[in-house]
This record gives structure tokens, sequence and C-alpha cells, in this order.
């Protein structure tokens, strides 16, 4: 007879084994008495809670979920990590109005160029800021722009540019900050790879992942180091991770933009050769994610294994800059031949005896520049990547597969440009690969009065375009390769309170894509109007509709096979309402409404609920908690939620069938230097009976896991 005693539940969150069935069996009763403990928290605890760490930090969450939300794909997680890493370390070290450049500005969300650059010339003409509030006085700026770039932004009075500090000690070491955080995260249910043997494919170590991170920080150095372990993965403390990056950077020293050595990303122009990191795109704010903000070389701290280069990035210069990058990492293919593999591959999973053989067996080289004019209507850009394989990269014979890269070397070319004209911003890029790929992009966004913004692009990318390190704008997401398209945006403000967000988007596929032989098209639109008469109410109604073309085999009289062209439509419907009762308490309520007709004439509908609350009964403590019923006919019918989770984690669950969905994040700061987070979530299915696939595969009706995060700040 197992004994379930509180250390052998511990235990069987650690290892998967016979004291698994501990959390199964007692699962009711530990989870009454959770909630028994929180109700008297509730009770027990009134002391106030800092209304403006509050209400920055809802202000930003609610930015990236509006953002992100719209991103249907179950690998959210792994393309955007470095994205929400940026920007939380943006909330957690803010930038300076007296000090932060243009190019610094335009990395807080969805911030415009013509704001930014109105924000600098402010700066020049009327002096330093003396309070964050002192926005409000910059053209273009008001109450809701105000309001959203209020998490981002501190004000100080000191000036540390120029050269003449350069040897000043002091001011390499202002602002100095170290942090140390680590992270575990696990499945509780037993999965496939974890019951199967190592020699029928099992993982070779335990089914949970673990994280940790040492970063120390000032005005103008970095070091870093990240370390990650997947589940599954074999690992040993404390060197045996599989996966570490590591850095060395000077940063914003008078000409001396950025000096890093080690893991570092690299983002330049619109992204259609280089871009790495993710980036914003089409979203529910249909101005913003246009046009991408080019970030330069910055140091590399995301666990996220197949972005980033591994080597020496350097900017020089004020007005004109020069950029040099080399890189040499190993990477992981699957075997061809004893000559060949595959493209690389972007997992970053070594679970099983099959992925440990191959880990590492790619060497990757590459090489590049960028010269770059500032200049005060705008920016001009030329870039430049030689990149080089040690084994010969293979491509297969379908139709989708024509134009991916194959060999071993390929070179890319680029220029950019961005030019802000009073009330009209224009923009775009040009990119080249000598394999005879080609595509651009280019658009413009114009402010046709105070209360109104419009964007238009088009962008038109060859089939045989292998920027294989860019991400530019389009349906497409990752590489911009075979695509053409049309979008229109638009931006209106009724009033302060209420504002209409919408935009239409129509591309196509020049070439096949995967599971079809010819060329397709497609259209996107989206309408969302939003409602917020005080910073305590906000409430918006989402449409969205998306027609795309799929193939569809049919079978004429005589038994022949024949393929068509037919429409595959998805359309949502959404109703969002958040409302700050009191400083202590938020409550958010969502309605969502998913309707989807195969290409073959098939309907399924799905629908979300979900009720949330976040409670702080006094400044050191929080709890996020959400239940949420689904109800989804198929895969097709899917539903998404935005959740809120771990520092640098990144939750966009997708749902389907039918079943609830609970989870409770707690965060606590006893004092300042040191934080914790505790999440448990679980979701119940009432009709399946088989949760995922391969090896993550749970024989069952419940899916839960755990995580837990601790933070030290000094």
């Amino acid at each position: 007879m197992i004994k379930c005693t509180f250390e052998n539940i511990l235990w069987s969150l650690a290892k998967s084994n016979k004291y698994h069935s501990c959390i199964e069996g007692n699962s009711k009763y530990y989870i009454s008495k959770l909630l028994f403990l929180l109700l008297l928290f509730l009770f027990l605890f009134t002391e106030q809670i800092s209304a403006q760490e509050q209400s920055n930090t809802s202000e930003a969450e609610r930015q990236m979920e509006i953002i992100l939300e719209q991103i249907e794909s179950v690998d959210t997680d792994a393309e955007h990590s470095e994205l929400l890493e940026l920007i939380q370390d943006l909330l957690s070290h803010p930038l300076d109005l007296n000090q932060a450049s243009i190019d610094e500005l335009l990395q807080i969300p969805n911030l415009t160029h013509r704001i930014a650059q109105n924000i600098i010339n402010h700066r020049a003409e009327h002096g330093s800021f003396e309070s964050t509030e002192n926005l409000l006085d910059v053209s273009g700026i008001g109450p809701v722009t105000y309001e959203r770039i209020r998490p981002y932004v501190i004000v100080t009075t000191e000036n540390s540019r120029g050269m003449s500090r350069f040897f000043d000690r002091a001011a390499w070491i202002k602002d100095s900050r170290f942090e140390a955080f680590s992270r575990f995260r696990r499945v509780l249910q037993e999965q496939d790879g974890t019951s199967r043997p190592d020699s029928l494919g099992g993982f070779l170590g335990a089914p949970f992942s673990y994280y940790q991170r040492y970063q120390y920080r000032s005005r103008h150095l970095s070091m870093n180091l990240t370390q990650d372990k997947d589940p599954g993965e074999p690992f040993s403390f404390p060197s045996g991770f599989d996966h570490s990056t590591l850095h060395f950077a000077i940063q914003n020293r008078g000409g001396l933009q950025a000096l890093i050595i080690g893991d570092y990303s690299v983002s330049f122009g619109q992204g259609l050769l280089i871009w790495s990191g993710g980036s914003f795109g089409k979203s529910s704010n249909s101005i913003g994610g246009l046009i991408k903000n080019e970030r330069g070389v910055r140091p590399y701290t995301s666990a996220q294994e197949s972005s980033g280069f591994r080597g020496v990035a350097v900017t020089v210069g004020e007005n004109l800059q020069f950029t040099g990058f080399y890189s040499d990492r190993k990477r992981t293919a699957s075997e061809v031949d004893e000559k060949s593999v595959n493209f690389p591959t972007s997992s970053g999973l070594h679970r099983t005896t099959n992925e440990t053989d191959r880990r590492n067996n790619l060497g990757q080289e590459t090489y590049g520049g960028r010269i770059r004019a500032i200049f005060k209507l705008g920016t001009i850009g030329f870039s430049a990547f030689h990149n080089r394989f040690d084994r010969n990269i293979a491509t297969g014979d379908n139709p989708y597969q024509r134009g991916l890269f194959s060999g071993r070397e390929r070179s890319g070319y680029a220029t950019d440009f961005r030019i802000q004209l009073d009330r009209l911003q224009l923009f775009g890029e040009a990119a080249y690969t000598d394999n005879g790929g080609y595509g651009w992009i280019t658009g413009a966004t114009f402010q046709a009065d105070s209360q109104t913004d419009i964007a238009l692009s088009y962008r038109s990318y060859n089939p045989f375009l292998q920027s294989f390190f860019g991400s530019g704008f389009g349906e497409q997401s990752g590489i911009p390769r075979n695509e053409t398209g049309y979008y229109l945006g638009l931006k209106h403000s009724l009033n302060n309170q209420f504002q209409i967000y919408s935009y239409i988007d129509y591309f196509q596929f020049p070439s096949p894509r995967f599971q079809t032989t010819q060329p397709t098209s497609g259209l996107d639109s989206l309408l969302r109007l939003e409602y917020q008469p005080n910073r305590s109410l906000n409430v918006y109604t989402l449409f969205r509709l998306k027609i795309k073309e799929q193939e569809v085999r049919e079978v004429d009289l005589y038994g022949r096979e024949y393929r068509i062209i037919a429409d595959h439509i998805r359309s949502n419907i959404r109703i969002h309402t958040e409302y700050q009762l009191s400083q202590r308490l938020r409550l958010r309520f969502r309605f969502d409404l998913t309707r989807t007709q195969t290409a073959t004439g098939d309907t399924f509908w799905g629908t979300l609920l979900y009720k949330d609350f976040r409670f702080s009964p006094f400044s050191k403590f929080r709890i996020d908690a959400r239940i949420t019923l689904f109800d989804a006919d198929d895969f097709e019918s899917r539903v998404y939620q935005f959740e809120n989770d771990l520092l640098y984690v990144l939750s966009n669950t997708m749902l389907f069938n039918r079943g609830q969905r609970i989870y409770m994040l707690l965060h606590y700061r006893p004092v300042h230097f040191f934080e914790v987070w505790v999440k448990a979530a679980t979701t119940v299915y009432e009709n399946r009976y088989v949760i995922g696939s391969g090896l993550n595969q749970i024989t069952g009706k419940r899916r839960s896991d755990v995580g837990f995060q601790i933070r030290l700040k000094f």
C-alpha cells in the first residue's frame, strides 16, 4: 500500500513514479484545503497595495494580450518567448525619457515613429522632462496613448552620454543590479515518453523542465548566463543542461552603441533579411504591428534554442552606424545520409536516444554587417550576410518544397528605409539572395487627423527568397517567402473613451504551400470596438473573418481523383470586459464564439467562456485565478486564451473538444529583493480520453501542470 505523505507528493512532482497516484487520489482533498487557505488570506490581510505598480503591470499585460491573442499557432511560445522577455525587461528597467534615443523609444510596444520623434523634439525644444506626466504636452500624445506609454518610462535628471565619461568607473556601474532566478515546471500525468523504456524511444530524463538565469546589468554593462532543460531531457546539476547561453556586453558608451561577446540577436530593417527574437504582426492593434522597429544587435538571454547567434557583434557610430557580426554555432538536424541532413530543426528537444544522437550534428557559420544612416526625417540602411553549413542541406521533391534552401552556402543582401514627413510615414525594404530569390515590402502610415490613423502596405516575397534568418510581415509566420499581399489598417477615436481598430489583408501564395499542389489565396479581416470610459473599466467587442483557400481531393463518376480549390472560412466573435473593482480586485469576463467551415463543406462551432479575477490582499501578494468553460466540436473550431503565467513564460493556450480549465497563479514578494511565483492548472475533458500525441500523449481525461519560480534581485 502506498503511503501518501506530503513528502511523497512533493517527490511525485519531480519524478514519474509510484507516488504519482497520491496526487490523483487526493486531488480534491488538497484543492479544497488550498482554496480554504486562500480564502483565509483574503480576509486576514488588508494592507493597501501599490496602485501605481498594479496599474503598470495590468496595462502592460493587457497590451501583450491584445498583440498576441490573435496568433492562432501552437508554436506561439517558441516564436515569441524572446519578444515577451524584451517587453518584460523593459517593464523592469524603464527607459529614461531624458536620455532615451529614438531607437530605444521605439521598443515600447506599438509606439509610432512619429510620436517617438515628437518626444525627442519636445526634449530638444523645451528641455528635460520633469515627470512622465509631461508626456501629455507632447504633440500626438493624449490620455489613452499616455496610459500605454507610462509603464515603460521614468524620468531622471542625470545625463551620462558622451565620450567624456568613457573612463569614469562610476558611470560604468551606475544603476547596477543583479538578478538570479530558477523555474521548475512539469505535467503531473504520466506521458507516453515517460512510460516507454529508452530502447523504445522513451524519455532519457525526468519529465520536468528546469530553467535558471543569472544576470548583471548596469547602465552600460550586461552579463548573463541562461541554462535550460526541457521535459524528458537528461539532466545533472549544476552543469548538465541541454542548452546554455552566455554573453558579456557593453552598450551605449559614446560612439560605441554595442559590443557583445557570446550570444546575441540581430534584427535589421523590416525583417526581410535578418530578424531574430520574434516580432509583432497582424493583431487587433491594426496600426502598430505593420512596421517593425529595428533593434540592431542585442544580448540574447532567451532559452529558445533555434534563435540567436553565437560569437561577436559590434555597432559603432551615432548618426552613421556600422555593424559587424560573426557567429559560429552548432545546430541539430535530422540525418538524410552520411553527407546530408535536413534543414536544422527549431524544437531544441533532445529527449530520446535518437534525438540525443543527432544533437549539435551541424555546424553553422554566419557573418555579416550593416550600414545605417540616421537623420531627422528617418533612416536608410543596407544589410548583408553570408552563411555556411559544414554539411550539405537536402530538401524534398514535394511541390511545397520548391524554392527551399539546399546546399551549403547562401548570401543575402537588403536595403531599407524609413521616412517621417510630418503626419506621413513611409517605409520599405527589399531583399535578395544569391540563388536568385527576392522580396520586398513597402507601405505608409498617415495621421489623417487627431482621431484617425491609416496604414497600408504591399508585400511581395518570391518563392525562392532564402533569407532563413528573416521574419517579415505577412500571413505566414517565419521566413518571408512565397507570398504577396495588400494590407489596409485603420484606427479611429470617436472620443477619449471609444476607439475603433480594423484591418483587411488580402494575400496570395504564388507557389504551392504545404498540402497543396497549386497557388492559393485568402482574406483576413478584423474589427475591434473598444470602450474605456475610465481607468477602471475596459470593454471591447471583436469580429474576425479569415478565408483561406485549400486544396480538396474529389473523385469523378469514373473513379478518377482530381483536386479542386475551395474556401476554408473561420469567423470569430468576442466580447471582453475588464473591471478594476478596487485597488485590490480586478474582474474579467470573456465570451468567444467561433465558426469554421472547412473546404469540404463541414461546419464546426467552438465556444469559450471564462471568468477570472486578480486579487491583491496586500502589496506583496497577488492572486490570479481563472475558470474556463469550452466546447469546440473539433480541432478546426479550436479556441485560444492568453493566460497569466510565471515570469518570462508565454501561455496562449489552445483548447478544443468539451471541458473545463482552471488555473491559479500566486505571486509573493515578501521583501524587495525576493519574489516567488506558483502556478497550478488543470484541464478536464468530458468527451476525450486521449490528450496530446506522440511522446506527450496522456491516456485519460485530465491534464494538470504545476510551475514554481523564484527570483532574487539586488
